[in-house]
């Protein structure tokens, strides 16, 4: 309104659109976050959308990010081929599987030799482990309770940590959303032209 009072021309429409679209997508994504803590104006108390519902948001996110992100499947596969955990897992593998072979094989008279374990047995044991690991995922994802407890915590954060936990999440496409809701905005304003100008009449009789 305020372009088409300034400047008389069909293309007001298309630009006023733009500027709202983005002007909107702008202030819903402020509004979800911001303010941060609860602020009281007047009679009313305003907060981010997503703060004000903190239990409701940490149980989605918890739920999502158990069943999508931290599964035992996905955790293992990390454990098990990340150059920064590989090393340790290794290590620490073989030593328990020292103790369970010498253990086991000791009760028979027959305990191999340390060379023939760290060349061989170790490093076969450690090839095959992914192709049976599939029996523990069921176990694994209900003994750590990981949506449980990232639920339970999430909901004990304060609103400042639990804004810094989601907002980068969504950070990084706030320009794209922001973007998009001008484009749509004066693509809108572009068919309220096209129908003031005549041209989409014009066009639909063709």
């Amino acid at each position: 309104m305020i372009v088409a009072l300034f400047w008389e021309n069909p293309w007001a429409l298309s630009i006023g659109g733009a500027i709202v679209g983005t002007a909107t997508n702008w202030l819903a994504l402020k509004w979800i976050f911001e303010p941060v803590n609860p602020t009281k104006i007047g009679p009313f108390t305003l907060q981010g959308l997503f703060l004000r519902r903190q239990n409701e948001v940490a149980k989605e996110f918890s739920s999502f990010f158990a069943k999508n992100v931290l599964t035992s499947e996905k955790l293992w596969h990390s454990i098990l081929n990340d150059p920064t955990t590989k090393p340790t897992f290794d290590l620490l593998f073989k030593n328990h599987l020292r103790k369970f072979t010498y253990s086991l094989a000791g009760g028979f008279g027959l305990i191999p030799g340390a060379r023939l374990f760290s060349t061989f047995l170790a490093p076969q044991a450690i090839a095959k482990l992914p192709n049976h690991l599939h029996v523990l995922h069921p176990y694994v994802d209900k003994t750590l309770r990981l949506q449980a407890t990232l639920q339970t915590q999430m909901e004990r954060m304060t609103s400042a940590k639990f804004e810094r936990v989601l907002h980068p999440i969504f950070e990084e496409d706030e320009l794209t959303l922001i973007l998009a809701g001008g484009f749509l905005g004066f693509l809108a304003g572009l068919i309220q032209q096209g129908i003031e100008t005549g041209y989409v009449w014009e066009w639909l009789r063709k």
